[in-house]
């Protein structure tokens, strides 16, 4: 084996990548920020939000895609193995923002929902699962993290061919 290629195949070993991997999207939702808005005011909002961004960034994979969609949502299309590989780094993440400090505003925590992204899923297909996912932990609890399919298996929420949704090109 050349050198080249030795080097390429201990770059895959080190992403821990694989062909057989599957791609993950996950709504984090910062529980009760509407109250750090009106208990700090928005100055202080948007600093907590960009801390949040920051910790993302600390806590994610460089590969891993990291955006925030509205308010106090953000989006995380990452890849992984298994639904544990993913459980495990959201896990981790909700952890590290229960246990950070903000100023001013003290501890914070995050409700998590996410799923797999499957072969024929549109992108709002994918966001409607793992949105799903994350209203059933913030109506279930907040600071938590639940998966869809495990959601679904568990009798929690119900899959309906009607939730397919089709986009319409004009």
């Amino acid at each position: 084996m050349s050198s080249t290629a030795t080097s390429v195949a201990s770059a895959a070993d080190r992403r821990g990548s694989s062909v057989s991997d599957s791609y993950w999207l996950a709504v984090i939702d910062i529980d009760y920020f509407k109250r750090v808005n009106d208990n700090f005011g928005h100055l202080i909002g948007d600093e907590v939000l960009l801390l949040m961004a920051r910790l993302m960034r600390i806590n994610f994979r460089i590969q891993d895609r990291l955006y925030r969609f509205g308010g106090e949502e953000f989006v995380v299309l990452m890849r992984c193995h298994q639904p544990s590989d993913a459980a495990q780094a959201m896990a981790r993440f909700r952890e590290q923002v229960q246990e950070h400090s903000f100023p001013q505003v003290g501890t914070i925590t995050v409700s998590i929902g996410f799923s797999r992204v499957r072969l024929d899923d549109t992108p709002s297909n994918a966001f409607d699962r793992a949105d799903k996912a994350v209203y059933y932990a913030k109506g279930h609890g907040r600071n938590q993290v639940c998966e869809f399919d495990a959601l679904v298996r568990d009798g929690k929420l119900t899959e309906l061919a009607d939730d397919i949704k089709e986009v319409d090109f004009f």
